[in-house]
């Protein structure tokens, strides 16, 4: 039921989401004028100095339980893509490191709108290039990182991106649930490139040694310079090596 219900959610098309996508870009763009402020600021040698200590131990303390924590250090491979059937199709491959309390993940949004006679694409890098992994237990984490969005069209912009996500684990780590908010944000322009909510169920497959298998199913929904929508429904998987 749930499944049929998104389903039906998101079986209603819209058109030439690709090419207004890249219209909204090429006029941020144009609004931009080549703007390279920055906001500035002093750094505080001592506070930076105090917060290194604090995270060296945060991150001794977290190392020490690697024993108990799966996941705590190591990789995971993704490979998910969402759909609207006739409509397009987004595909997320996607790599993340883990080491304690850090993180640091890339992907590939690569987006498939069909159309009659040839279909339109566009594709986005983005690296969180550092999370902080705030909470670290056997079945909680939670992230928040800061990285970069980066456009493979037109002019090739690249925007500041931010994310949260949360995992959770059940059943002795059989079935899990994730949940991710990103949002990359032009400082020069004010323009939101991206908005972006993710929503997912996993299900281990398999164990082999140190790799694990799950199948993921879910949501996924983007809007893009607050007026382009894309949503569908999220299949795929996730190889976790620890």
């Amino acid at each position: 039921k749930p499944i049929m219900l998104i389903a039906l959610l998101t079986g209603f098309s819209a058109s030439a989401q690709v090419d207004d996508i890249k219209s909204a870009s090429k006029s941020n763009s144009r609004s931009s004028g080549g703007d390279k402020r920055s906001s500035g600021g002093g750094t505080n040698i001592f506070f930076i100095f105090d917060m290194f200590r604090v995270i060296r131990s945060w991150q001794h303390n977290v190392l020490q339980k690697k024993s108990e924590i799966p996941g705590l250090v190591g990789f995971d491979l993704m490979a998910q893509a969402a759909f609207q059937p006739s409509a397009y199709y987004v595909v997320n491959p996607r790599v993340r490191g883990n080491w304690g309390i850090f993180s640091s993940d890339f992907r590939t949004n690569y987006l498939i709108e069909e159309k009659i006679g040839k279909n339109a694409d566009l594709i986005t890098y983005d690296w969180q290039i550092v999370q902080l992994n705030f909470i670290t237990t056997k079945h909680v984490t939670v992230r928040v990182g800061t990285g970069i969005m980066k456009e493979g069209f037109a002019d090739q912009l690249t925007f500041s991106e931010s994310s949260i996500s949360t995992n959770l684990m059940f059943k002795e780590n059989t079935w899990g649930s994730f949940a991710e908010w990103r949002s990359a944000k032009d400082y020069n322009t004010g323009a939101v490139p991206r908005r972006e909510l993710n929503l997912q169920v996993h299900r281990k497959l398999f164990d082999a040694g140190h790799w694990r298998g799950f199948v993921t199913g879910g949501f996924q929904f983007q809007r893009y310079y607050s007026a382009v929508n894309i949503w569908g429904i999220q299949f795929g998987g996730i190889f976790k090596f620890y």
